[in-house]
């Protein structure tokens, strides 16, 4: 996707090298793995490991087809991932760059005498080095395993350039990576506030249906009762003492004697024995006139 948006071309040949490779040290492994199965099963894998598609049964065409299959999903895959683009097309000139090194290595075994171990070691890994394995693709087995290795290099190229198309989009998702952190802290930070405006919200319901309970909005160092004047059995304020206009205007202070109290004409008294305020006499400035 990006290759293209860059203007590149759609072939890349070191992606179908590489895929090559691939597709051929994977069929080297798993035909290893499969002739070791089947031997130690008692079947015979000559046929299977010379790539003699004449003399090749049912089974052992469908065991062929499966192992070239998977061996050329994995090079096309390995193709159209490192091209990142065009995968059916690079996928599939993986087989063809296959069939190409095949033929100039059966060139090479006609020409040179002591080339013969290097075709038998090609043969090994699925490539027909001489025009006798060109002919025997021709038979019913050679076209079903050759339909099996154009699958499976198509396939394979579609599925490693899908891969990028996957990696963007997860990049791109607010629901993937740092966009979506910070999606979850904003929720987060909304639920909490949504809570707290809950919890306030009924707090003041049950302040309104019990007006005169103050406890919760009345600080600890006020004493809780309003007009600024306790009722007759109010003992002392939260901190422990007596507050100096309960002293003065509603009983002795602490000392035991008379609490002076303010007349409202001007005059000074002192309460009484049952805290009451009591009057007394103005004094006279001078004798009778």
């Amino acid at each position: 996707m990006f290759a293209r948006d860059a203007g590149m071309g759609s072939i890349s040949f070191l992606s179908i090298l590489a895929g090559t490779l691939v597709a051929f040290a994977s069929f080297a492994v798993l035909l290893a793995i499969v002739g070791g199965i089947l031997a130690a099963v008692g079947i015979d894998t000559a046929t299977l490991t010379a790539n003699d598609y004449e003399r090749l049964g049912i089974g052992g065409a469908v065991v062929a087809a499966l192992v070239l299959f998977l061996s050329y999903f994995f090079g096309g895959y390995i193709a159209g991932r490192l091209a990142r683009r065009a995968g059916a097309l690079n996928g599939g000139l993986v087989l063809v760059l296959a069939i190409v090194i095949g033929a100039v290595v059966a060139l090479l075994v006609g020409t040179q005498t002591e080339t013969e171990n290097v075709a038998a070691n090609l043969r090994v890994i699925g490539v027909p080095t001489s025009g006798a394995d060109f002919g025997t693709i021709a038979t019913v087995a050679g076209i079903v395993t050759l339909v099996a290795m154009i699958a499976g290099a198509v396939l394979g190229g579609i599925k490693g350039e899908r891969w990028h198309g996957k990696l963007a989009a997860r990049a791109w998702s607010p629901d993937v990576g740092p966009p979506a952190v910070a999606h979850r802290e904003e929720d987060e930070a909304d639920q909490r506030q949504r809570e707290r405006e809950q919890q306030e919200h009924q707090r003041q319901q049950e302040q309104a249906r019990r007006p005169w309970d103050t406890t919760g909005s009345t600080p600890a160092t006020e004493p809780a009762y309003q007009g600024g004047q306790p009722p007759a059995d109010a003992g002392p304020t939260t901190s422990g003492d007596w507050d100096q206009s309960e002293t003065r205007t509603w009983g002795d202070s602490p000392g035991g004697g008379p609490t002076p109290v303010a007349d409202p004409d001007g005059n000074r008294g002192s309460s009484g024995p049952q805290g009451r305020p009591r009057r007394e006499r103005p004094l006279r400035s001078g004798g009778r006139g």
